[in-house]
């Protein structure tokens, strides 16, 4: 390759260009001198993926004077869409052109060819420029050769990625698995050992090693492996010993052997402490070392090191790899280690990672609601209020007088019916009285009768005669009273002022009526009692005299406040439970309450505190369940 290319340019190209490509492209730019007359100078570039920028892969005639000229248009030329030509100098009849050819396939730039081309004609020019468009077809292959090969060796880690988490995934518990991480990353990058460390408190501890499963606390080996995982955990990086240069990298070393690069006891001159790497490097007879930490949720958590042959140093390809591979399986290792811990051991760490962020920094949500939760205990344990026990409530009349038939009759006229208020003494059904009216009239002439056979017998002094019609007076005096007391009782008027509640015979004008049959039902008006329906299950809470409030479904907008005045023994029935019946009094009466209406009654039984109120159901359920499970 051309001494032109300097080394800088070798090492930045290495991760996308082979040593072959790069003599390829010095090939190429020669063979256009051949093919293109009148050559002066030429550079090929190349996009270099790091830096965004055109790195110079191969050039011709560096010592002629128009080299300096293609640079400083390379420096110049922003942007390369076009090809184009730009002249540089006059010789005489002949003119020196510079051309400018970018070779793009799908707006992705490939290369950048610039050449100085001496033309004395037209022609010279567009040959130049036709068989640089037929020989750019050479660099498109070179570049599809270079991402195929990029791309087989990204689908080869992310092969060898998969198939080292399956191994270890495939295991049954963290101890195992832990172990086959280490032996495959053992043979995957043929190391002497793999060690993998936990970070706890500030330092690592050892935990598992490729080749041996048991190996002492106290070793030298194990302290100084160890030293390693802090020194890449302190340092928040992946480490290699000894740390190569850029290129070192491309020759692989300095005559096959590992070096150190710019190093100056053991402290790289970029910023790496590698002293604690450099001990186990001695102590293993040079091995070539690298540890990478390994951070889960953001926290370091544990660190892989890696001791391999002293001849043959990790590469910056390996270890990214490495490093992958463990970013990859670490969380599922993590996994089943929290997995495998004990029942107890889980429930501790939960209980200090829990308290730790409660009363540790951030986590400000988590104090926000500890705090509101403790506040509402304490307001809990000390706020009381007013125990109220609510049951259903129904509005009866404080007393009902039934209007009932005196004797069988017709209906003759009704002048109310249900829903009317009437006054004392008013006249409400009035029956047919005619039958009565001719009864009466019978004993009437009857009684007369037996007025002249009195007279008669008296006058013939007829003494038990004078008896017998004595006694037929009398009998017809009782008849005469009965009929007339039922002409009094034709007509059924009101016992009090009120509110007649049942009943309507306008539509049974005329019709039959049995003696005793209730025709009308009449409450006195502002006189109620309140029937309440109270809970089985609270009926023990009720005591005579307690004050309580009605709201009715009519009137919801309209408290009224009652006393509790009997609590009967009797029980009821509805949607499958039981009720008590207890009875209220009204305190003050409305014009608008109407018999039958509904609602809820509240009686006050004392003060208490809320959470006792809020929790009374639930209480009274949990004592009734544990004594009938250990009563």
């Amino acid at each position: 390759m051309n001494e032109a290319v300097s080394s800088q340019n070798q090492a930045t190209l290495t991760q996308q260009t082979s040593g072959t490509s790069i003599s390829y492209y010095q090939d190429w730019l020669k063979g256009q001198q051949q093919l293109i007359g009148g050559l002066q100078a030429a550079l090929l570039m190349i996009p270099e993926s790091s830096t965004q920028g055109l790195v110079v892969v191969a050039d011709l005639k560096t010592d002629s004077r128009y080299h300096a000229d293609l640079l400083q248009l390379t420096q110049q030329q922003q942007q390369y869409l076009q090809p184009e030509v730009v002249s540089l100098s006059s010789e005489g009849q002949a003119e020196v052109f510079a051309l400018l050819y970018p070779l793009r396939q799908q707006e992705r730039l490939i290369a950048v060819v610039i050449m100085a081309v001496k033309a004395q004609v037209q022609e010279d020019l567009t040959h130049a420029v036709a068989v640089l468009q037929w020989s750019v077809a050479g660099l498109e292959v070179v570049d599809y050769q270079h991402r195929f090969e990029h791309l087989q060796h990204e689908n080869t880690g992310v092969a060898q990625r998969v198939d080292v988490l399956a191994r270890v995934l495939a295991e049954a518990d963290y101890a195992s698995a832990a172990v086959r991480l280490v032996t495959e990353l053992a043979v995957l990058f043929n190391c002497d050992r793999v060690s993998l460390g936990e970070y706890k408190k500030n330092r690592s501890r050892l935990k598992h090693l490729s080749h041996s499963t048991q190996f002492g606390k106290r070793m030298n080996l194990v302290r100084c492996i160890e030293q390693v995982m802090d020194e890449a955990i302190d340092q928040n990086q992946l480490l290699r010993f000894p740390a190569l240069t850029e290129s070192d990298e491309v020759k692989g070393g300095v005559n096959g052997k590992a070096v150190n690069g710019e190093t100056k006891g053991g402290v790289k001159i970029s910023g790496e402490v590698l002293l604690a790497h450099q001990r186990l490097s001695e102590q293993q007879g040079d091995a070539c070392i690298l540890s990478i930490p390994i951070y889960v949720a953001g926290k370091a958590s544990a660190a892989i090191v890696l001791e391999g042959n002293p001849d043959v140093p990790f590469n910056k390809q390996q270890a990214q790899l490495c490093q992958s591979i463990a970013s990859l399986v670490m969380p599922a290792l993590e996994d089943k280690r929290l997995n495998d811990r004990a029942l107890w051991r889980k429930c501790l760490e939960s209980t200090n990672q829990q308290l730790g962020r409660i009363l540790g920094a951030g986590y400000l949500g988590r104090k926000l609601f500890i705090i509101g939760l403790l506040g509402l205990g304490y307001f809990l344990s000390t706020a009381t209020g007013e125990y109220r026990l609510s049951a259903q409530a129904k509005l009866y009349s404080a007393t009902q007088r039934a209007v009932v038939a005196p004797f069988d009759g017709y209906i003759q006229a009704a002048s109310a019916r249900a829903g009317d208020k009437v006054t004392a003494q008013q006249v409400l059904i009035n029956l047919d009285d005619r039958d009565l009216r001719l009864e009466r009239l019978k004993w009437l002439s009857e009684e007369a009768k037996l007025k002249r056979q009195y007279q008669e017998a008296l006058s013939s002094r007829d003494r038990s005669k004078i008896n017998i019609i004595n006694a037929q007076s009398g009998q017809v005096e009782a008849q005469l009273a009965l009929v007339n007391s039922q002409l009094e009782r034709a007509k059924l008027i009101a016992p009090f002022a009120g509110l007649v509640i049942s009943g309507d015979l306008s539509q049974r004008l005329g019709s039959a009526v049995s003696k005793g049959e209730e025709l009308l039902a009449v409450a006195p008006s502002n006189q109620y009692r309140i029937r309440l329906l109270v809970q089985e299950n609270r009926i023990a809470d009720l005591q005579s005299d307690q004050q309580g409030t009605l709201y009715l479904s009519a009137l919801p907008e309209t408290p009224f406040a009652f006393n509790l005045s009997k609590i009967t023994p009797l029980i009821e029935t509805k949607d499958g439970a039981s009720y008590f019946i207890a009875e209220g009094e009204l305190q003050t009466n409305h014009q608008q309450l109407q018999p039958g209406m509904e609602g809820i009654g509240k009686v006050l039984i004392d003060e208490r505190k809320l959470v006792d109120i809020w929790s009374r159901e639930a209480q009274a359920w949990l004592r009734l369940k544990t004594w009938s499970w250990w009563g």
